[in-house]
């Protein structure tokens, strides 16, 4: 995450940045608020911590010494960044456009805390919580176990700090396989880079530039729980169970086709990163981590004609990456390349010019349990968004709160109109909705 969030400072942009908002029912008590906040930074102190990309290296017995890598510095009498702001309107334009302006703010983490909490006051008697962080602290799910430590706190003062963890939750992961598996599982992800190259379809323009970096725009959509449940059936028809990520994606995939501004051709595509969480479910650790693993899934414009379809396709294709180790063969290659991080920001960058994705995507699942509430105040609406670039232009995070589909779009609003993204997203919408396609 690191290495991606320097390839986008270094092109001007603001950073591998997200945002979670959670609209409240009601007042949130600030004075309790804060207090919670502090006490999870006390038991959680790298939420003002500053980055070191070039610490001193460790001795080596070996004759060439070995660069140290990057690590989160604590500070003393740090605080919390919190801002309470009044807002002039109760309406959703009026948050999206102040996570708009945060998005674009620069964050620099050797010299800004890698989070920072926002309680917008509507004026209509609601709050709504947002988080903003970078992506080199933490994962899309960790907000929702930030949220619940928080209301824990809020609730309880005196709550213990929790138990340090072992040693890094990701080698960990990796060490539970054999190391043959793992090279194995890394050789297939090499192979499946080498492959004819295919002309990706986005919805930036052909003729912009290699990198549009703003201004930044979001939408939000949410199917109502009826719809969600309708949705769910379907999946659950096609697939034989409730994995809801291939047919948002089949969806996802024919609304780009039928918007995009560039020609398509006969080897015309689509693909893009599905991530994974790795917590084993009811897990609430690790907190302020990275814990995700990911795969590659894509689809030729020969499969888009019919949706279902396309959705058992792109299903036995997750399935069978997942069989052939592919999440673990990324992990694997990101773990080896780390210690090469430039080599690797060049080569993802001109991995993003040549062949970019179609569009940046994340389906989240279900929000954990406890997400209901936030500091004794219901929680109407909860999602999170992930910061954008051009190309693909736009970003799509999932996820399910009480029941029914949030769809959270970002995206860069000088390569891609207002017009055409709302276009893309009403259109995806009613693809994912319709009985039979």
């Amino acid at each position: 995450m690191l290495v991606g969030h320097d390839g986008m400072r270094s092109i001007d942009h603001a950073g591998f940045q997200c945002q979670s908002h959670l609209w409240l029912a009601g007042r949130v008590d600030v004075p309790a608020l804060r207090r919670a906040l502090k006490t999870l930074h006390r038991h959680y102190p790298v939420m003002t911590a500053r980055l070191d990309k070039f610490p001193p290296a460790a001795p080596s017995p070996r004759r060439r010494p070995q660069p140290a890598g990057p690590r989160w510095v604590f500070q003393n009498n740090a605080s919390v960044e919190f801002h309470e702001v009044t807002l002039d309107a109760s309406d959703e334009v009026a948050v999206w456009r102040y996570g708009e302006r945060l998005f674009d703010e620069p964050l620099d983490l050797p010299r800004m805390n890698p989070i920072g909490f926002h309680l917008l006051h509507l004026p209509d008697g609601r709050d709504v919580f947002l988080l903003r962080w970078s992506h080199v602290l933490m994962d899309g799910k960790a907000p929702e176990l930030v949220v619940h430590e928080i209301s824990r706190r809020f609730e309880d003062p005196n709550l213990p700090a929790p138990p340090p963890p072992a040693g890094d939750e990701m080698q960990a992961h990796l060490a539970k396989f054999d190391r043959k598996v793992r090279r194995r599982a890394a050789a297939r992800v090499i192979r499946s880079h080498i492959r004819l190259p295919a002309k990706p379809l986005t919805l930036v323009p052909p003729d912009a530039p290699d990198w549009v970096t703003g201004p930044f725009r979001m939408i939000v959509r949410t199917l109502d729980a009826d719809a969600t449940q309708r949705f769910a059936e379907r999946v659950k028809r096609l697939c034989g169970f409730s994995n809801m990520a291939p047919a948002v994606l089949a969806s996802v995939f024919r609304a780009c086709l039928q918007h995009t501004p560039r020609r398509v051709k006969r080897r015309s595509s689509l693909q893009t990163d599905v991530p994974l969480n790795l917590r084993p479910p009811g897990s609430t650790q690790p907190l302020f981590r990275n814990f995700m693993a990911f795969i590659s899934l894509s689809a030729r414009v020969r499969d888009l004609g019919r949706r279902d379809d396309l959705t058992q396709q792109l299903n036995a294709q997750m399935r069978e990456q997942l069989r052939r180790g592919i999440d673990l063969g990324n992990l694997q290659m990101m773990a080896f390349m780390s210690r090469y991080d430039r080599m690797l920001t060049k080569h993802i960058k001109s991995h993003m010019q040549k062949s970019p994705m179609a569009l940046g995507f994340g389906f989240l699942g279900p929000a954990f349990g406890g997400m209901e509430s936030f500091c004794g105040v219901p929680v109407e609406r909860f999602y999170t968004l992930n910061s954008a670039l051009a190309p693909p232009g736009i970003t799509l995070q999932v996820n399910v709160h009480r029941g029914r589909l949030n769809f959270a779009l970002t995206y860069v609003g000088d390569a891609v109109p207002d017009s055409l993204a709302q276009a893309f997203l009403d259109t995806m919408i009613a693809d994912l909705l319709m009985d039979r396609a």
